[in-house]
């Protein structure tokens, strides 16, 4: 497959006009069979159009274990308004199970999941609940939808269980040598100190790898051992308070308070919110399962795609699923301008 460049404002444009133009575009004079069939096309192509502007929401990130760049990289306002411009190309098309697929990509499981959540996601956040003000009622369902996963996978993934912090909220070294491993047992243990009694440039490696981790979260001595010196690490107070449930909680509360009020939030969760109380007491640790979209309301006559033209479109489409592509043969005629 021919790799195209960075496009994505050209899908999200393209799409959004087809859709604003649509009434145009369908012939006004044919059979019913041939309206419908212009219906259908129309729709498969906004589909693959949507479906390839979404996995190019970060392109341009690199996720490189540099703390410092990744960051600034997280912290970009062009990410935070492309996600925003994919929401607001499914409000306006109608495509709620394509926010399965942007939050999948947008929470999915990383090694700096806590610093993404920092730097994107809640600052996001508030942006977010502003489109309340701006979407139709039958349109929050694409927002609910995105925060309920938003929420689920912080609680799963950073908040766990009191008896054990979740793997993804534990800081790790990247480098897999023995004595990266060390660290980052030191890192995931209780301990406060640890003195690393190895020859001069694998301390200076450890040191390196540690301080590109945890920029001021260490303090980093060199000590005498007998005819030897060793490397002693010790943990601030806020690293070695990060890793306590009392810690977690406290953050995980902050953090929904972001999302929304109690009675904001359990609309949002709907039937899982019993398992987010759970989650916060301790008593149940949350587990996302399959995501789930929540049912809009019916929708209004205004700006709203006819039940007929849904159905005939979906028909013929086929079900999205987040992160699988369709067939080419699935397009009929249209041209497969994706990259794998």
């Amino acid at each position: 497959m021919v790799q195209f460049p960075h496009m994505f404002d050209f899908w999200v444009a393209l799409a959004e006009g087809l859709w604003k133009k649509k009434d145009s575009l369908i012939p006004s004079g044919g059979t019913p069979e041939e309206q419908s069939h212009s219906i259908a096309i129309l729709h498969h192509i906004l589909d693959r159009l949507i479906v390839t502007a979404v996995p190019e929401y970060d392109h341009g990130i690199d996720y490189e274990p540099n703390v410092t760049y990744i960051s600034a990289s997280f912290g970009l306002p062009r990410d935070q308004d492309r996600i925003l411009k994919l929401l607001d190309l499914m409000a306006l098309t109608h495509r709620v199970e394509h926010s399965v697929q942007l939050i999948t990509l947008v929470s999915r499981p990383h090694k700096y999941l806590p610093l993404k959540y920092k730097s994107l996601i809640i600052p996001l956040i508030p942006r977010l609940n502003a489109r309340y003000k701006q979407y139709h009622a039958t349109d929050f369902p694409i927002l609910d939808t995105f925060l309920r996963m938003l929420v689920g996978r912080y609680l799963q993934d950073l908040l766990g269980s009191p008896s054990k912090p979740p793997e993804a909220s534990v800081n790790k070294v990247d480098c897999r040598c023995e004595d990266c491993r060390r660290s980052n047992w030191f890192l995931q243990s209780d301990a406060v100190t640890e003195a690393f009694e190895v020859a001069q440039g694998r301390r200076s490696h450890i040191e390196k790898e540690l301080r590109n981790l945890l920029p001021s979260g260490l303090t980093f001595t060199t000590i005498p051992r007998g005819r030897r010196y060793a490397l002693q690490v010790t943990k601030g107070q806020e690293t070695l308070e990060a890793g306590k449930w009392n810690t977690r909680v406290q953050k995980a509360h902050t953090f929904l308070a972001t999302v929304g009020t109690p009675d904001e939030l359990a609309r949002i969760m709907g039937e899982r919110y019993p398992d987010v109380q759970a989650a916060l007491a301790g008593t149940k640790p949350y587990e996302m399962g399959d995501p789930v979209l929540i049912a809009p309301p019916s929708e209004g006559a205004e700006g709203a795609i006819s039940s007929a033209e849904a159905t005939t479109s979906r028909a013929q489409t086929g079900p999205v699923v987040a992160g699988v592509k369709r067939k080419a043969e699935d397009y009929g005629d249209i041209i497969d301008v994706s990259s794998d």
